[in-house]
Parts: C-alpha cells; sequence; structure tokens
C-alpha cells in the first residue's frame, strides 16, 4: 500500500496523468519485451507522477499495460529483452538487451503523447 502511495507523488491527481505511446527499437529492430519507466526529473524542476509501461514487440502503451504520466521533464528508463533463452524462474523474458538505458524527455500537456526511442547501446 505504501508503494502506490508513494508512486503518486506530491498528490498528483491520477486524472491529470497523460496516455503516452511509443515505439523502442534497439540496433533498428524493434524491443521483443521490456520495462520503460518515465521518473520526473527533479534536476529540472518536475516533481510530478512517475509512470511506467511494457514493452512488447516494440510498442508500448501506458493506458494499456502500465500507468500514465504526468506533464513536464522526465528520465526515461528502458529495460529491454530477447525473448531468447527463457527461464520461467529466472529470465521470463529472455537474454537482456540492455538494463538501465537512460534518456531524458519532456512530456507534454497534451492529453495523449508519442515518444519513440532508439536504444543506442553505447549511450546510457
Amino acid at each position: 500500500m505504501a508503494t502506490a502511495v508513494i508512486g503518486l507523488g506530491c498528490g498528483q491527481k491520477v486524472s491529470s496523468l497523460n496516455h503516452v505511446t511509443g515505439r523502442v527499437t534497439f540496433k533498428g529492430t524493434p524491443v521483443p519485451a521490456g520495462v520503460i519507466q518515465f521518473t520526473p526529473d527533479t534536476s529540472a524542476g518536475n516533481s510530478g507522477a512517475a509512470g511506467f509501461a511494457e514493452i512488447r514487440d516494440g510498442e508500448y502503451d501506458t493506458t494499456t499495460s502500465g500507468r500514465g504520466v504526468a506533464a513536464g521533464a522526465m528520465i526515461v528508463t528502458i529495460d529491454a529483452y530477447s525473448m531468447k533463452n527463457i527461464n520461467p524462474d529466472f529470465l521470463p523474458n529472455g537474454e537482456a538487451l540492455i538494463v538501465g538505458y537512460k534518456e531524458r524527455v519532456n512530456v507534454g500537456t497534451d492529453s495523449e503523447t508519442v515518444l519513440d526511442f532508439e536504444i543506442d547501446p553505447k549511450r546510457r
């Protein structure tokens, strides 16, 4: 229960969260599976709610498999997996392509935002 309260962040109303969708590619190929997280960039003065979504077949949608995102400066963290050599106990999404990839973005005040990411393995 405490996690849910912390996840809301600074009393942000859930109704003010934005629907964010997009594509995630790694070396030009859609990421088979993973997670994308949007965390407020406090260094840029944002303290809104964090959001997340599952990545499936290179696409994510915070409405269907996650939680919406507050507007403002965000730090995006992506964990991408191959769906190869799956082990249900240890690697349910297969081997990691990259874990902890970060990029800074700005989520607008539109109720729906599209953000695509091309993961550059040289940049973390």
